[in-house]
């Protein structure tokens, strides 16, 4: 069993209703196994955080994954595998003037 700490700051935690938890899993898993836990914890409207708007292949250009204090957006982050006690941050980049 692995355990995975989860810092989700606006707008995700309007979604899940929290800003830091944590999470047990049976086994370790990647970026992209994890993405399909929380869309069946926290619906269409998590998911819609992810995912461009336009091309729903590619994410969000207003995500900022952070896995242990580094970012990650390369192409094949979503095969990225967690480990127990990696620490996930869900931050969204908003720009304006």
């Amino acid at each position: 069993m692995i355990t995975l700490k989860f810092h989700f700051s606006s707008p995700f935690n309007e979604v899940t209703k929290i800003i830091n938890t944590q999470m047990n899993f049976d086994k370790e898993l990647t970026l992209n196994e994890l993405f399909e836990f929380l869309f069946d914890k926290y619906g269409e409207k998590f998911n819609d955080l992810l995912w461009d708007k336009k091309n729903k292949e590619n994410f969000s250009s207003f995500l900022s994954l952070i896995i242990n204090g580094r970012a990650y957006r390369d192409e094949n982050f979503v095969n990225t595998v967690l480990k127990d006690g990696d620490d996930i941050s869900f931050l969204y980049i908003y720009f304006g003037g």
